[in-house]
C-alpha cells in the first residue's frame, strides 16, 4: 500500500479501494483527512471531507472518471460530525445525486440533511455481492461509525485511531472515554488486515495500533489515579500531576482529556466531580497495574 503522507493525490489500493489524502483544516500534526472510495462500478465514498475547492476538485475528477466508464456511487458515508470530515459532502451529492449515509446522532449535528440513517451492522451492497458493513464505534463521537469493507477486512475508520497526530476525547463535544476504549476493543475484535485513518497512512498492523491506543489511554487513567490518592482535588492540580510529561502549551487539549477519563471515572463510582473540584470516593491505595489487553 503506498501511501505519501500530507499529499493530495489519488492512491490505488487492493481490489476496489482508492484513498485520496485531501488538505484539511484539521489539528496539527494532521494536514489531511483520507477519503476512500470502495468499488468498482458500484461505489461508496467514505468521508468527502475537504472544503477546499482545489482539493474538491481531485475527488470530483476521480469520481467523474470512474462515472464515464460507468460507474455509480450508489451512497456518500460520514463517520461523524466533526468539520475536517464533512466538507466536501454537499459537492458530492450534488455532482452524483447519491444519498448520503450516517448515524442519527450524526445526523442531528450536521448542517444539511442525512437521507438515510445508519445503525451498527447495516450494509450498503456494492459490485458482485461485495458488502461494506456500519461499525458503531462511539467514544470520539456520539454518533462514529466505521465502514468495514468485507471483501478485503480493511476498513475506514474515522477518528478512532490516528496515523498521525493522536484522537482527543472532549467531553464538551460529547466525547465519552468509557465508550472509546470499549470502541477500541470492539475493532480489534474484527481482525481487520488494515485501518484507514481518517488522517496519517494506513494502519497495516490493526491489533497492535487497537491496543497500543487502549493501553496509552488506560496509562493516563492509572497516572489520573494516582494524582487524585496523593491528594489532587481540582482540575487544576490533577492536570499538573499527571500531564507533567506533556508540554504545557498542550495543556487546554490536555484538560479536555483528563475530563474525560474523570468522567469515566464518575460513572464506574470512583469520583465525584462538583464544576472544579474532584471528590475521591476510594480508599486512598496505590492504583491497579494496567495491561496491554493481549
Amino acid at each position: 500500500m503506498a501511501i505519501l503522507r500530507g499529499m493530495s493525490a489519488v492512491f490505488p489500493l487492493p481490489q476496489g479501494l482508492t484513498l485520496l489524502a485531501l488538505r484539511t483544516p484539521t489539528l496539527p500534526p494532521a494536514t489531511a483527512t483520507n477519503t476512500l472510495i470502495i468499488g468498482e462500478q458500484r461505489l461508496l465514498v467514505v468521508e468527502p471531507a475537504s472544503p477546499h475547492s482545489d482539493q474538491q476538485k481531485l475527488l470530483l475528477d476521480e469520481l467523474h472518471r470512474r462515472l464515464s466508464n460507468g460507474a455509480e456511487v450508489v451512497a456518500i458515508a460520514i463517520t461523524h460530525h466533526h468539520p475536517d470530515h464533512i466538507g466536501a459532502i454537499e459537492v458530492v451529492r450534488q455532482a452524483t445525486q447519491a444519498p448520503v449515509i450516517a448515524h442519527r446522532e450524526t445526523a442531528s449535528r450536521v448542517p444539511f440533511a442525512v437521507d438515510q440513517l445508519l445503525e451498527d451492522g447495516d450494509a450498503v451492497e456494492l459490485d458482485n455481492g461485495r458488502t461494506v458493513r456500519a461499525v458503531f464505534c462511539p467514544g470520539h463521537a456520539p454518533g462514529h461509525l466505521a465502514f468495514v469493507d468485507e471483501a478485503t477486512a480493511i476498513a475506514h475508520v474515522g477518528d478512532l485511531v490516528a496515523g498521525e497526530g493522536t484522537i482527543l476525547i472532549d467531553p464538551d463535544d460529547a466525547g465519552d472515554m468509557a465508550d472509546y476504549l470499549d470502541s477500541l476493543e470492539k475493532v480489534r475484535a474484527l481482525k481487520l488486515q488494515a485501518l484507514v485513518p481518517a488522517h496519517g497512512p494506513v494502519i497495516e498492523r490493526p491489533d497492535a495500533c487497537l491496543r497500543h491506543y487502549r493501553t496509552h489511554r488506560l496509562l493516563r487513567e492509572q497516572r489520573v489515579v494516582r494524582a487524585l490518592t496523593r491528594g489532587a482535588r481540582d482540575l487544576s492540580s490533577t492536570l499538573e500531576d499527571c500531564y507533567s510529561d506533556t508540554p504545557q502549551y498542550l495543556w487546554p487539549l490536555a484538560l479536555r482529556s483528563l475530563r474525560a477519563h474523570l468522567g469515566k471515572l464518575e460513572r464506574e463510582g470512583r469520583v465525584r466531580l462538583a464544576g472544579e473540584k474532584i471528590e475521591w470516593l476510594e480508599p486512598l491505595t496505590g492504583p491497579t497495574t494496567v495491561t496491554d489487553g493481549s
